[in-house]
């Protein structure tokens, strides 16, 4: 009897385990506040749709989750720029300070960080987090094409949040995964 009372058990545990698994769906979020029109955009999607969504469409610049950079002029190796990036030590690595804007560039704690502060125009605060796991998934191919799809499939090792924020005197965007 005892055995059958823990094989029942072990068996409930394993069912609810593959469950929970099941539902640990990770989520691309979009918001969009433009602020002269007081429009409101709110995008919640599973990854996995995105995902079906990107590899199915093939338009001008974008097959199947492949996006064109016409970029034929140069020769990158991108791989090795992609790694060279990702074992770089932690630092600030770009700094400009001009009339129209300040840029930053560094790498903290295995993320690069991008911030961009408009001085003139709309003041646009623009700042990207890129942990440095996507080096591993962005991938350009010899046709100058960088996959998306690869890279949007990457998000599923990411810790939750922002990617992308952007605060502007026209809108305010922001990017996150969860």
């Amino acid at each position: 009897m005892d055995r059958k009372i823990t094989a029942l058990a072990a068996a409930i545990i394993l069912i609810a385990g593959l469950a929970l698994a099941a539902e640990e769906t990770r989520w691309v979020n979009v918001n969009v506040s433009e602020h002269a029109e007081g429009t409101k955009v709110e995008v919640h999607l599973p990854l996995n749709l995105v995902l079906s969504v990107l590899k199915s469409v093939d338009v001008d610049n974008f097959h199947r989750g492949k996006v064109d950079l016409h970029i034929d002029d140069a020769e990158f190796d991108w791989a090795e720029i992609f790694a060279a990036v990702k074992e770089a030590p932690d630092g600030q690595f770009v700094t400009v300070d001009s009339p129209d804007a300040k840029v930053s560039v560094s790498k903290q704690g295995g993320t690069l960080l991008i911030n961009v502060t408009e001085t003139d125009g709309e003041n646009a605060k623009v700042k990207v987090t890129v942990p440095v796991e996507f080096m591993d998934a962005l991938t350009m191919n010899d046709s100058s094409q960088i996959d998306v799809a690869a890279l949007l499939e990457s998000f599923d090792r990411l810790p939750n949040g922002d990617l992308v924020t952007v605060e502007s005197d026209e809108a305010d965007v922001r990017v996150w995964i969860e």
